[in-house]
């Protein structure tokens, strides 16, 4: 499922959500005002609450997922900004033993180290808890 659905759910819900508080608020004036009868208004309210609640932990339940993906989306792209950070260290070290490094090279070579020790923690991390959050679950 692509983040992009999940989007367009989620506004889905958000303007069934406001739809259905609308209404909730305007079923008291009608009933006030002759235009709908005090038991249709009240049963009327009643669905309208269920409906509501049920969108709202529809959204709830469609954010986690969200979460979820946008977890899993991070973590990916770590993955892969440390392989393209690993590809272009071992460029620089393979040129630095072939002629002494200059002050800035030897300078990219620590970025990088650091770069790629600290995201594939980060990476790590997140897989991990991701896959203890499905084993936990299973």
């Amino acid at each position: 499922m692509s983040l992009a659905n999940i989007r367009h759910q989620e506004e889905q819900l958000d303007a069934q959500i406001a739809q259905f508080r609308t209404q909730l608020r305007r079923l008291p004036r009608q009933t006030i005002y002759g235009r709908a009868p005090l038991e249709m208004a009240l049963s009327a309210m009643g669905e309208i609450e269920e409906r509501l609640q049920d969108a709202e932990n529809n959204r709830r339940r469609l954010l986690a997922i969200k979460k979820a993906a946008q977890d899993e989306l991070a973590a990916l792209e770590s993955v892969q900004q440390v392989d393209e950070a690993r590809k272009e260290l071992s460029q620089l070290k393979q040129q630095a033993s072939r002629q002494p490094a200059s002050e800035a090279t030897a300078a990219e070579i620590r970025r990088l180290e650091q770069f790629i020790a600290e995201h594939s923690r980060r990476a790590e991390q997140t897989i991990t808890a991701n896959f203890e959050e499905r084993r936990g679950q299973g």
